[in-house]
């Protein structure tokens, strides 16, 4: 199983879980094939992400090139944000990680 956000979704995808909106209510069910009109509606929903099979996530090409100072200034900010947090809990160690990349692509993008 694999998160994936809306945007990065193609068709002919398989979702491996039911998929309803923000408010909870059902859009699409499990084992449904994505078409195009599928993908406009989950944008128009508000959904975020979906679940896929794993085999089905697409090939990462979205390198962004920043300078290693950039990225050490980000990591610098980021860490002051999680100072009261212990980094070494799963869960912390990935939103700090997403918080990283979420301020690379914003520099970067």
């Amino acid at each position: 199983m694999a998160k994936i956000k809306v945007k990065e979704l193609q068709v002919g995808m398989t979702l491996i879980a039911d998929v309803c909106d923000p408010n909870g209510r059902f859009l699409l069910g499990e084992g449904c094939v994505l078409n195009e009109k599928h993908l406009k509606a989950l944008s128009a929903w508000g959904v975020i992400s979906v679940e896929i099979h794993d085999n089905e996530m697409p090939e990462i090409e979205d390198k962004i090139e920043i300078s290693p100072e950039a990225y050490m200034a980000i990591e610098d900010a980021v860490k002051e944000r999680f100072i009261h947090n212990n980094l070494e809990a799963p869960f912390i160690d990935e939103l700090y990680k997403v918080s990283v990349r979420f301020f690379v692509e914003q520099l970067g993008g």
